[in-house]
């Protein structure tokens, strides 16, 4: 019989935010569910990351082989691949998406790393990505091409989750495009705004090691949540449009830090959420707990990257690609988009 008292159950009963899986499994993923996650999302490294899992590995090769004899060039190929793959998963989540009436069961796709400069491709990829299933969320950067290709499928009432967000300035310009064009078009499709607090750590940790820059631990901990509660505040104070999205996770902060606001927050299944499901914490609110001012202070004082993300002006939209927390997530994407690159084309030479 299924326990209903595990962590994550306790989050979903005593606190408004909610739990998502990401990259999963399909196994993953039914055991997610279980727990008490509302939805799912993946990223371009999702491909990848199966292909490390011996059982999911001949999964992603035979949609890939199914495909070779009729897509010569690899990227449209890649493309094709991930939303063939996401699709199972998809029907996962498809029964909670229509339970709920539409409002949980999501499931994402984020296209091509490389083709993030062009509004065009990710406005296609996004089309095509819906093809999935009707529960498929589209995820795309907050760049001024990802803006433009987010107004652009608003505009087709088509849910999107904005993401690689790691400044406020980038959350609230994101939520200000959203609201024109809804007020323009009528339409309202469910829409998600991220935070990605432990791949910002990330940057923060390189800046100050390249630098040589003196931070205390305590600070540099804080830092990427700081900005994360800070974003969260700002949007329901300014009754932005949307939900917020916690994500790119690197320690059990990044989820436990959180709960308590109306925020929905995706981890990774080994390492994060089954560690926390084996800890059983209480489901203690935290959204509230800020950092002191000193930590504040101190970053502020010594990391110039931590003002641009924690002041809502500190950037303008052209600055938002070549941040170094979002080229650093970006970069993790190519990454793996390259890897499945790669794959494929070792199976065309195999073939």
């Amino acid at each position: 019989m299924k326990n209903e008292n595990h962590y994550f159950h306790r989050v979903t009963r005593e606190t408004p935010t909610r739990f998502w899986i990401n990259n999963p499994t399909l196994a993953q993923a039914r055991l997610s569910l279980e727990e008490g996650a509302i939805g799912c999302t993946t990223n371009p490294s999702y491909l990848a990351k199966l292909l490390s899992d011996p059982e999911e590995a001949v999964r992603v090769a035979h949609v890939v082989d199914l495909l070779l004899p009729f897509f010569p060039d690899d990227s449209e190929l890649a493309g094709l691949a991930q939303r063939l793959v996401v699709e199972p998963l998809a029907a996962i989540f498809l029964p909670l998406y229509e339970s709920s009436g539409h409002t949980q069961g999501f499931v994402t796709i984020q296209g091509d790393p490389f083709a993030e400069k062009d509004a065009g491709s990710i406005i296609h990829e996004g089309i095509e990505s819906r093809k999935a299933g009707p529960n498929i969320n589209v995820k795309i950067p907050v760049t001024l091409p990802g803006i433009q290709a987010i107004t652009e499928l608003v505009a087709k009432n088509i849910p999107v989750m904005a993401t690689e967000v790691m400044g406020i300035s980038q959350a609230l310009a994101i939520c200000e495009a959203y609201k024109k064009i809804s007020a323009q078009t009528g339409y309202a499709p469910p829409f998600y705004v991220t935070h990605i607090t432990g791949i910002l750590d990330d940057h923060f940790a390189r800046v100050v090691k390249e630098k040589n820059i003196a931070v205390s631990g305590a600070a540099l901990k804080q830092a990427g949540l700081a900005i994360a509660k800070r974003q969260y505040k700002i949007m329901k104070e300014r009754g932005c449009p949307g939900i917020m999205l916690g994500g790119g996770a690197r320690k059990l902060e990044d989820f436990t830090e959180l709960v308590g606001g109306d925020i929905h927050i995706t981890i990774n299944w080994t390492g994060t959420a089954d560690i926390l499901i084996e800890k059983d914490l209480p489901a203690a609110s935290r959204i509230d707990a800020l950092p002191e001012d000193g930590l504040i202070a101190e970053l502020s004082a010594k990391i110039p990257d931590f003002v641009r993300a924690y002041d809502p002006e500190g950037m303008k939209p052209e600055e938002f690609y070549d941040y170094g927390g979002v080229e650093l997530f970006r970069s993790m994407f190519m990454q793996g988009w390259q890897t499945l690159l790669d794959f494929i084309a070792h199976r065309r030479q195999s073939a």
